[in-house]
């Protein structure tokens, strides 16, 4: 997701301390210090760093009570309630689940947009909440709340761009008239902006940063990632409108933003466009082929041409997300065709392997818990198909399934060790994967389970995600559990 729009603050000035906040300046102030202290101690000490923050956010909750019309500090608490919700290691200490933050933080959103409803930061930040909660509905099965969820966000964006696309003009004219030998405006780097409905109370106003090209290409980028996550709940019938959205997004307003940037950050503007069309078009092709529009040739011949993307070995992100999208493509595939004898063996285990090779470069780059997770998974597709009864395999694929099992169970240990704790969830993932990886090893080559191979409940949560993700088929779950209680 990308990072929360900052609003931009004159510097603080040196006063002595009162007991307590009066104005809504001190109260900013006041907010900032314990902001500062979290910040410090994010990374040593998450429980110390997340109580800051609710001091921060109970300094701002004062403040409001007594300024309620006092945009910056609505904005600011907003903000940081958002940046919260994305540093999972915070949110266990905030004492609140994170959807349920995740829903206090959109109302905060809605109460800022209220105070002043064309601020594009505002608008840009309430985007990706909604996005965030949505992904979490979604993941939890509740596509109903999830979908109106990221129609509001494309609204917002849609709002965000126009708000910053007028506002990029106006720079661009004041400069003009500079330039002419005219009496220009004073430009708004160097004059507080005011915010409607802020009470007369001393305070220092707000200062709004220029526009940029580069926040035009970040709205650009939110908005197909709030896209691509939404073609994939939608009914069939709403894809075209969606792909005309991103289809103008990419081939009309990126490219005007791309060229407004300075030439030595365009390569690099350009490759992150290419990749979120391709991202884009990846998700639209399998939300398609799950709806029976196309058929899976189709599906393949477009990842293959829309991540035919220059330079993109040397970026984790770029070999990562064609990893995932030729995984996704097998487990699709294999949705259709389970138990047929016309599942295209061979072409989804080309698939599995160029995905495998595409995390090993990865891996390179950059050694992760989250690329360890990702590699042991892709083994475990890899066993399945190497397993799969019916269908015509060579004797060679029948043959890896033992060591397609143990490397995953390599991969998923490394996982478990490199995670850190902004990786809680991610750790207990993939622990939930080693202990199912050591069962089946037990069950189907007699390999001795592990003395900490995960029992009971947390078995059957782990087989049952398994399953659910198509690394591996129900028959074998139930055998797994079978043998277990056995």
């Amino acid at each position: 997701m990308a990072k929360a729009k900052q609003l931009a603050r004159p510097p603080k000035k040196q006063k002595a301390k009162s007991s307590e906040p009066q104005t809504a300046d001190e109260f900013q102030e006041a907010a900032d210090f314990e902001e500062e202290t979290g910040g410090k101690w994010r990374a040593g000490d998450p429980a110390k760093s997340g109580r800051a923050f609710v001091r921060a956010l109970e300094i701002y909750d004062k403040g409001l009570q007594k300024y309620p019309t006092s945009f910056d500090l609505a904005y600011n608490k907003a903000r940081l309630e958002l940046e919260v919700t994305q540093r999972p290691a915070l949110v266990s200490h905030i004492g609140l689940p994170l959807v349920d933050l995740l829903k206090q933080t959109l109302e905060s959103h809605r109460y800022a947009l209220r105070l002043n409803e064309q601020n594009p930061d505002a608008l840009f930040n309430t985007s990706q909440v909604l996005t965030s909660l949505a992904e979490q509905l979604s993941e939890a099965g509740d596509t109903a709340t999830a979908i109106p969820l990221l129609q509001e966000a494309l609204e917002l964006l849609s709002a965000c761009c126009s708000r910053q696309e007028m506002l990029l003009e106006q720079q661009q004219a004041d400069f003009a008239d500079a330039e002419d030998g005219g009496v220009a405006l004073e430009s708004m780097e160097d004059v507080p902006a005011s915010t409607p409905g802020s009470e007369d109370s001393g305070q220092m106003a707000t200062i709004e940063s220029p526009v940029t090209a580069h926040d035009l290409l970040d709205t650009v980028h939110a908005s197909l990632a709030a896209l691509t996550t939404l073609v994939a709940l939608v009914e069939h019938h709403a894809l075209d409108s969606l792909g005309d959205m991103a289809q103008s997004l990419t081939e009309s307003k990126a490219p005007l933003y791309v060229g407004m940037l300075p030439e030595d950050a365009r390569e690099q503007a350009s490759f992150t466009v290419a990749l979120d069309r391709a991202n884009f078009v990846a998700a639209f092709a399998d939300a398609q082929f799950t709806a029976y529009l196309i058929e899976s040739e189709t599906y393949l011949t477009r990842i293959e041409d829309i991540f035919s993307i220059p330079n993109k070995d040397q970026d984790i992100t770029a070999l990562t997300c064609e990893a995932e999208a030729r995984t996704e493509y097998t487990f699709s595939v294999l949705t259709r065709f389970t138990g047929s004898p016309e599942f295209p063996t061979d072409i989804c285990w080309k698939q599995v392997k160029l995905a495998q090779d595409l995390y090993t470069k990865a891996s390179k780059l950059e050694s992760s818990a989250r690329i360890s997770l990702s590699r042991g998974d892709v083994e475990m597709l890899r066993h399945r198909i190497a397993t799969l009864p019916n269908v015509k395999l060579a004797d060679s694929v029948r043959r890896s399934a033992p060591t397609l099992a143990q490397n995953a169970q390599t991969y998923y240990k490394g996982a478990v060790r490199l995670a850190t704790d902004e990786d809680g969830e991610l750790r207990g993932k993939a622990g939930r994967r080693l202990a199912v990886i050591g069962h089946l090893r037990a069950l189907m080559y007699g390999i001795e389970l592990d003395a900490t191979d995960a029992m009971g409940a947390v078995l059957n949560r782990a087989l049952g995600e398994c399953v659910e993700e198509g690394l591996m088929d129900v028959d074998l779950a139930d055998a797994i559990i079978a043998k277990g209680s056995g």
